[in-house]
């Protein structure tokens, strides 16, 4: 072990390169891969849906910082849940309520965006006031795979009625609206962040199409379904002109989140999070500008990765630079962080070690002249002598082959000099006689 800590001492350029060269491997290996350059999100089939506005969006924006963006169509949040499951979309919205940590393991949220008011729509004129005057009814709950089935199936199982004891019918937006207005149906159930398509239609119908207030059972409500959060709709919120609604209601809502796999790259969710405050954080009819996004009432574990960002925001070379060119400065730094840690060392005594490493090479010679010398100390003969001189030649040789930098030369005649001295040791008239002679 002594030997190979001194071939290292000896050798310490070559040590510390490969040292150096180990930190690096260990500092890149340590280090998390590039972003991936494609990116997968899911979105609505509705043009005008807030799913497919805000995917949409993120889109666009993604596409601009240089990534490949493939956006995928699906019926809405419970088809984005199994889709992100079996991967195959990366990014999607789900609705409040919808995921199980249980069941979706996995999948992480990446904050809050908007909420979705529920907005139920019944005939008024067939005696129907609230949801529990629903059984027996006919009524529409939205297209399967879709969140707003799921929710519509909870807020009647709260008020007793299972899907057993009313028609659950699949229409969702444009089509539930005209289903309403001609009479097929007694009741519309929507969940829209915008008023727009169909949710916009019925509001306009007047007095025929009753929009239900939610004031006086929505602690109630939040009891038994405590994903849902109460919003306002003001008077003259949709028209003013129109004075649309004529009076305020008070509305149940679940509240979108982005949801993405628990490995999703880090600078994505950087990135990804940095937009979302882009595109949700104006004032809407339903939240105060700031609002949106956040890291509230997540029906799945938060990321790490999100939580910091609402913490601390971007990252200074984030800041500053492109998105690519802030990934690559921050990898290299990652590989050359532990590099520098041990170069610096190496620097401060490199140069003592190089001195050190030089003069070893004349010093290891003074123990064979040391040897010479005891041995000329005991009086040898005449035979003995003359080896003696032979080794000493033999060393003398050797120390001559030596290069050395001129810096350390002056090592190399001191060692020649006390050869000389030892040399006259050996000479019969002794080293006095040697001096006289010369």
């Amino acid at each position: 072990m002594q030997r190979v800590l001194h071939w290292l001492i000896r050798h310490w350029a070559v040590t510390a390169t490969l040292l150096l060269l180990g930190c690096g491997a260990l500092g890149y290996s340590l280090a998390a891969p590039a972003p991936p350059r494609e990116i997968r999100i899911a979105t609505g089939t509705v043009p005008d849906s807030a799913y497919t506005v805000a995917a949409e969006a993120y889109a666009q924006r993604l596409q601009a910082t240089g990534f490949r963006v493939r956006r995928v169509p699906t019926q809405g949040s419970v088809a984005n849940l199994e889709m992100l499951r079996a991967r195959q979309v990366d990014v999607a919205l789900v609705q409040g309520g919808i995921a199980d940590p249980e069941r979706d393991a996995g999948l992480e949220s990446l904050g809050a965006v908007f909420a979705e008011p529920v907005w139920v729509f019944l005939h008024a004129d067939r005696g129907l006031e609230r949801l529990a005057d629903l059984r027996g009814r006919r009524v529409s709950v939205g297209p399967e795979g879709s969140g707003t089935r799921v929710l519509a199936l909870a807020l009647l199982a709260a008020n007793g009625i299972d899907a057993t004891e009313f028609e659950p019918l699949p229409l969702g937006g444009a089509a539930a609206a005209a289903a309403l207005a001609e009479g097929s149906i007694d009741a519309a159930i929507l969940v829209s962040a915008s008023i727009s398509g169909g949710v916009a239609t019925l509001l306009r119908e007047g007095p025929a199409q009753r929009l239900v207030d939610f004031a006086e059972f929505a602690e109630a409500y939040a009891v038994r379904l405590p994903f849902l959060s109460v919003v306002r709709l003001p008077r003259g919120g949709v028209s003013l002109a129109a004075d649309l609604p004529d009076r305020a209601h008070t509305l149940l809502a679940p509240v979108a989140s982005v949801v993405a796999h628990q490995d999703i790259h880090p600078q994505v969710v950087s990135l990804l999070v940095g937009i979302m405050q882009e595109v949700h954080r104006p004032r809407t009819l339903f939240a105060a500008e700031g609002t949106f996004p956040n890291a509230l009432a997540q029906d799945l574990p938060m990321n790490a990765d999100a939580e910091r960002y609402y913490a601390r925001g971007r990252t200074v070379l984030q800041r500053w630079l492109p998105f690519w060119v802030a990934v690559w400065v921050e990898r290299l730094l990652f590989v050359l962080l532990p590099v520098l840690g041990l170069a610096l060392p190496l620097i401060r005594f490199g140069p003592a070690l190089y001195a050190w490493q030089m003069e070893t090479r004349v010093w290891r010679h003074y123990e064979t002249l040391r040897r010479i010398e005891a041995e000329a100390e005991r009086d040898p003969d005449a035979t003995a002598r003359a080896a003696l001189r032979g080794r000493l030649e033999a060393l003398e040789g050797r120390v001559a082959r030596l290069a050395l930098p001129v810096n350390y030369r002056r090592h190399v005649f001191a060692l020649r000099r006390d050869i000389a001295y030892v040399r006259a040791q050996l000479d019969p008239a002794g080293p006095g006689v040697d001096a006289q002679t010369r």
